[in-house]
């Protein structure tokens, strides 16, 4: 569960890594701005994510690791497992969040993660 000065933090991380594994094990990683971010879950809007994705769908495992040179290198290693979401209330909201304020006109949200968190880590350096 993330406290209040961790949900700040996360928010305003410059450099967020979202790592996933297919079911052979093969590591993918890509840089992401989460869409939303509670205590016990994160969200990401999918907007050109096809391995991603794909990955997620055969295996939910997940990690973000949130990097903060700013704050002496803090660092926080979160573990969770992932679900996808393409239609319903929680995606209709965050699409149009996405897409009113934060995307240029031609990017479209087609899903979201929803990000259940299982493992929460911090360190410096």
């Amino acid at each position: 569960m993330l406290s209040d000065l961790q949900i700040k933090n996360i928010k305003n991380a410059g450099q967020i890594i979202f790592s996933t594994s297919n079911l052979n094990n093969q590591p993918r990683s890509i840089w992401v701005v989460p869409s939303k971010i509670e205590k016990n879950r994160i969200i990401l809007s999918n907007i050109q994510m096809n391995k991603s994705f794909k990955n997620i769908e055969e295996n939910p495992k997940c990690f973000l690791n949130v990097l903060m040179p700013e704050q002496n290198d803090l660092q926080y290693k979160i573990e969770g497992v992932a679900k996808l979401y393409q239609d319903g209330k929680l995606f209709e909201k965050i699409k149009k969040l996405e897409e009113t304020e934060n995307l240029p006109p031609e990017l479209k949200v087609c899903a979201i993660i929803v990000i259940k968190l299982t493992s929460f880590e911090q360190s410096n350096g």
